[in-house]
């Protein structure tokens, strides 16, 4: 691998150059001199001889393969040409560049440092040997250049431990900084809190995200404070358990953010014990999806039972209906309906029936199964078609009307089905609106062939609590005789049918949206298969 030059080396080298020099182990200048010139010719010379005998040796003690040999004795000889020059002329540092690069991340950072120190301790040996049978006659040059050999050798011993030491810390603060990476971008809120007393030590980005806090904020709050006040003797025991167990989870916790808002969480609690330190590590994922999708296969049990019993009912209730109808038409024919109490009695009862009646249409409307055929339909028409026919009672409640259309296409739907729908939504917004406000119909096109239709109003608004409850057969906040209950239940019935979603959000005192997306074939080949 080719080295990798960094500024700090510099500053390394002149550490250890001051470390050497405070204790008395520089003898030799760092300068070019005559004895270094000698020296490094030397090691030229001698240390391929020597390095042939070195790899057979260590190849053996440290159970290299033969295939490896070749490289192991080139590589070590381009280190010596790389020393011998530094040697020669300690203002040339490739030599250290290569080492430090290659202690990070070349072949020798795979083994440990003692391996590869040992292994340069040998090499040393074997020169000086040779060194010795060499100038055995001049034991003055000798013994200065044993000494300048000595020096050197100490050097890139001290070298190569701090650069070993730097790759292992430079591992850990990558693999820290992995650790905490994966711990932020985890898919759920993670929390460290202290064994002790429960105060939160560290938390990831998604649970800044969530609960509206910054991690310096959560820090040394308890996990007391960051769930409802009636779910801490359960959180106190998710944590007595994880302290008994090593790990604890519950399902029925929630988290409460910066705003009050309480979000689902399953909490799962594990101990964490290394060293001296013990802490638990929390994380909580986020199960508003699954819960709401619980919600809505309960709804859609519910529905489906609600629908059969309904039909049911109905049915049963035309044939006496229809009997009571007949009376009422016979009794019209024998009474006095020249006296008005009797004729307003009549009258009375007439529309009572015709409103049970409506009822049990709605009834069997909410079960019905239809397979009406489909059509093409310009919505944006039918709905200024309800509009104008609810134009009285809007008038009469002074509703002001806003119509943003954005469809431009007609669609293959069923006529009757979505004026249903429009009725519906169009009515309960004028109802809830007694004092007058703003009703605005809008309606776009989405990708993936389906429509957006929106009626919102500003009226009285829906109470949080009961927005659960609102596609429920028999569910009204009206006042008794306002209404049956089953506007909405049709609605949602139909756009399920419809194979659409509808959805509500509303506030007290601002008003309600009710959204609608459908299915909309707009081709000239659409699919004529009923969708209701």
């Amino acid at each position: 691998m080719e080295p990798v030059y960094d500024s700090s080396l510099e500053s390394h080298l002149r550490r250890i150059e001051g470390y050497m020099r405070g204790c008395l182990l520089l003898t030799y200048p760092r300068e070019r001199s005559a004895l270094r010139e000698e020296l490094a010719a030397f090691i030229l010379q001698e240390g391929p001889v020597a390095v042939e005998e070195w790899v057979a040796l260590i190849g053996r003690a440290f159970n290299i393969p033969e295939w490896e040999w070749q490289g192991i004795r080139q590589g070590m000889n381009d280190a010596l040409l790389r020393w011998s020059h530094h040697i020669s002329n300690p203002e040339d540092i490739e030599t250290y560049v290569y080492l430090r690069s290659h202690a990070r991340r070349g072949f020798i950072s795979q083994f440990s440092a003692s391996r590869f120190l040992s292994g340069q301790m040998k090499l040393r040996h074997m020169v000086a040997e040779r060194m010795r049978d060499k100038y055995a006659m001049q034991p003055e040059k000798l013994e200065s250049l044993t000494a300048l050999l000595q020096q050197e050798f100490q050097e890139r011993l001290l070298h190569i431990t701090d650069f070993f030491v730097e790759a292992r810390e430079e591992d850990l603060r990558e693999q820290e900084a992995s650790y905490r990476k994966s711990i932020d971008n985890a898919p759920a809120v993670i929390f460290r809190l202290d064994y002790d007393v429960a105060t939160v030590l560290d938390a990831n980005i998604v649970a800044e995200r969530l609960m509206g806090y910054r991690r310096d904020e959560m820090a040394g709050m308890r996990l007391w404070d960051l769930v409802p006040a009636q779910e801490r003797a359960r959180a106190q025991r998710l944590l007595h358990e994880t302290k008994v167990r090593g790990h604890s989870d519950r399902e029925d916790l929630h988290l409460q953010t910066r705003r009050g808002d309480l979000v689902p969480v399953f909490f799962n609690a594990g101990l964490i014990e290394y060293g001296h330190q013990r802490f638990f590590q929390i994380v909580c994922v986020d199960i508003s999806d699954r819960k709401r999708l619980e919600s809505q296969l309960i709804q859609s049990e519910k529905m489906a039972a609600i629908g059969q019993l309904a039909a049911g009912i109905a049915h049963e209730i035309r044939n006496p209906l229809a009997i009571i109808m007949n009376a009422l038409y016979d009794l019209s024919e024998i009474v006095d309906t020249a006296n008005p109490e009797v004729r307003e009695d009549l009258q009375i009862a007439k529309d009572e029936m015709a409103r049970v009646q409506e009822i049990i249409n709605n009834l069997l409307e909410f079960s019905r199964e239809s397979r009406a055929e489909l059509e093409r339909v310009d919505i944006n028409d039918l709905l200024r078609k309800t509009l104008q026919l609810m134009h009285k009672s809007m008038q009469n409640a002074d509703v002001r009307v806003i119509t943003e259309f954005g469809l431009s296409a007609p669609c293959m739907a069923n006529q009757n089905a979505l004026r249903q729908i429009f009725l519906n939504l169009i009515t309960n917004a004028v109802q809830a609106m007694p004092q007058g406000g703003e009703l605005r119909v809008r309606t776009e096109s989405l990708p993936d062939k389906r429509v957006r239709i929106a009626v919102s109003d500003t009226g009285q608004g829906i109470p949080e609590e009961h927005l659960k409850d609102i596609f429920n057969p028999f569910f009204t906040t009206k006042a008794p005789g306002q209404g049956t209950g089953l506007g909405l239940s049709v609605v949602h019935s139909v756009v399920r049918r419809f194979h659409g979603d509808i959805s509500v959000r509303s506030k007290i005192g601002e008003g309600t949206s009710f959204t609608i997306e459908l299915p909309c074939q707009c081709t000239e080949e659409a699919d004529a298969a009923a969708f209701i």
